[in-house]
């Protein structure tokens, strides 16, 4: 940091000489009008009588916005992103908004924007099921749909009255896993692949040496959607009066299902244009007479709502030295220290171990939302767990994915949630090698060498790998797969003959891995906080905190400027560029495979669930 200062100022006396000190001063005050913004909080008055808007136009993410590429300072200066919200701060809204009796009732507009790892179906359930507590205190909650999707209407089917535009249509075709295999361009271009990999279901690497899927990943792809998809039949009938035999009848039918056709089937309840909902609202919730900008009806966005001030107090939100730190692992799993948007090994270490020494955290609950990764990596993380368990309770929140090397890092933790829909398990280890011998010989490029050992040049990609390099390979893998094993089996309390048969690279969804044994107990983020400060014996006295801290505007800055983070802009791309994007993240994954032994527990590529 101190070499940052010293960089920084340096910079700023350069910028002075160039541009002179007017054009600096006026610099230096834009910069410090978008620190304070990102760091003040805008006073929030709430009238009594208010609806509570939720505009689900967002990506949901596990990590705070200063944990991933999303930053406030880059919206300021311009670059196009998403936004985002963390499902932490909007259950909590939600809650505080069930317990005040300013708030009247809640409107879902929009639909969600899924990016990287956020808006997942397990991260969902549980926003959904604060919706469904809010309506448990007897307010109403109103849906205005206009193209849902299966995510919008999955949160959206918990609401009291659900509104669908008449020239929308509801884009609910099902579930689908569509993959990207690159085996035949990498043999085009002269590229070879080669792997050594442990469990018949560890398909990670496929995408790189086949041209479809294998019949095992065909088997637990299929498996592991129809348990997704029936979870959200079960959610939605369960909420609204339809049958499953006739939901799935009209989605196979229709598949983009119109209007009437959705009226019919009690899905939703009036076909109306946005104003004739914000008629009804004005109604419900008369804008007051003297407000100084005219609305149609009392109303406060949700992300006001978080900020305001006078909201109901609860758990994990009193003054008290107690903490109960959450620290959310996001994203891959790197060797080294990682950056912003993935789980650096050295990184998290280093934070494991200050919340090991701090004496104010009196329990740990780590938030995994991650496919896995490197195997080296994983294993620095959770050596220190061990160390961590030793003197405080770790507890275990699955989000969207804990699988692999995300299950690794799980496996010791004194207890673990997971969400019913949570993909998790993938307990398997794969290493891949890539020759560019071909391509660089159709260029006329050629390589020699002259080696004092067998595996001197082992690490070579100017030639294939041979037989005997492969098996040494093997051998690696074997080891880690029997360690992986073995590490599950003691934590988990699993025989081994038993846990070999679920093991194989095979993904579970979480209601699975609880009759597994792989998991201990379905619930969310909440819950696990909870139970995390009841078994450190806080009562009601303990407040929660959240790690990786937030970056100072300094900090921030210093990423910005130097390129490190790269904008959020998935949302509403055109189909092509949407592939494109699929296939720069696929190859950006190949890039964070950086485990010193080449070994990876990972979950499979592709995992994009439509």
């Amino acid at each position: 940091m101190k070499q940052f200062f010293i960089a920084f100022f340096a910079n700023l006396a350069a910028l002075l000489f160039v541009l002179g000190a007017p054009m600096l001063l006026f610099m230096i005050l834009i910069v410090a009008s978008i620190s304070a913004s990102s760091n003040g909080q805008r006073i929030v008055s709430i009238e009594r009588g208010s609806i509570l808007v939720f505009d689900m136009s967002m990506n949901v993410t596990d990590s705070p916005e200063h944990a991933s590429s999303n930053s406030t300072l880059s919206s300021a200066l311009g670059q196009d992103q998403t936004p985002s919200m963390t499902l932490h701060r909007l259950v909590t809204a939600l809650k505080k908004a069930a317990k005040d009796d300013r708030i009247k009732g809640l409107l879902l507009e929009g639909t969600f924007q899924p990016s990287d790892y956020g808006t997942g179906y397990a991260c969902l359930k549980e926003l959904r099921e604060a919706i469904l507590d809010f309506k448990k205190t007897g307010k109403k909650v109103y849906a205005y749909l206009e193209a849902p999707t299966t995510r919008d209407y999955y949160v959206a089917s918990a609401a009291s009255t659900i509104y669908l535009n008449p020239y929308g249509e509801m884009e609910m075709p099902g579930l689908a896993v569509v993959k990207t295999y690159y085996a035949g361009a990498l043999q085009k271009y002269g590229i070879d692949v080669q792997v050594t990999r442990v469990g018949k279901y560890k398909s990670a690497v496929e995408p790189f040496i086949l041209t479809k899927m294998s019949d095992a990943d065909r088997e637990e792809t299929q498996k592991l959607i129809d348990d997704l998809w029936g979870d959200f039949i079960t959610a939605v009938t369960e909420s609204r009066p339809i049958d499953a035999t006739a939901l799935q009848t009209l989605v196979d039918t229709d598949g983009y299902i119109l209007p009437q056709h959705a009226k019919d089937a009690h899905l939703v309840d009036r076909i109306a244009y946005f104003g004739d909902l914000l008629n009804d609202l004005g109604v419900i919730a008369p804008s007051s007479d003297y407000a100084r900008i005219p609305l149609p009806f009392k109303q406060v966005a949700i992300g006001d709502y978080i900020n305001a001030s006078r909201t109901p107090r609860l758990l994990g939100e009193r003054g008290s030295d107690n903490v109960v730190a959450v620290l959310y692992l996001e994203g891959e799993i790197v060797d080294g220290w990682g950056d912003t948007t993935n789980i650096g090994g050295d990184r998290f270490a280093a934070e494991l171990r200050q919340l090991r020494k701090d004496d104010d955290v009196k329990a740990v609950v780590l938030r995994v939302n991650s496919p896995g990764g490197s195997a080296y990596a994983s294993e620095v993380i959770q050596r220190e767990i061990i160390t961590l368990k030793a003197k405080k309770p770790v507890i275990i929140s699955m989000g969207n994915y804990a699988a692999s090397g995300g299950y690794w890092v799980s496996t010791y933790g004194d207890r673990i949630f997971a969400e019913p829909n949570t993909i998790t398990g993938s307990i398997g280890v794969f290493g891949l090698f890539t020759d560019v011998q071909k391509l660089g010989n159709d260029f006329g490029i050629t390589w020699d060498s002259a080696k004092t050992g067998n595996y001197a040049d082992f690490e070579t990609i100017s030639r294939p790998k041979t037989d005997q390099e492969l098996a040494l390979a093997q051998a690696r893998v074997d080891d880690l797969y029997d360690k992986f094993l073995t590490k599950v089996s003691t934590s988990r309390g699993i025989q081994r003959d038993a846990l070999e048969l679920i093991a194989q690279g095979r993904v579970w969804t979480g209601s699975e891995a609880l009759n597994l044994k792989l998991v201990d107990e379905i619930g969310g983020l909440e819950k696990a906080i909870s139970y995390a400060a009841d078994k450190a014996k806080l009562g009601e006295r303990y407040r929660v905190k959240e790690y990786p801290e937030q970056l100072s505007f300094t900090e921030a800055l210093a990423l910005l400027l130097s390129n490190q983070e790269e904008p959020l802009s998935k949302a509403k791309a055109d189909p092509l560029t949407q592939e494109f994007l699929r296939m720069k993240s696929d190859l950006k994954t190949l890039q964070e495979f950086n485990d010193p032994i080449g070994a990876y527990a990972r979950m499979p590529l592709g995992w994009e669930i439509k």
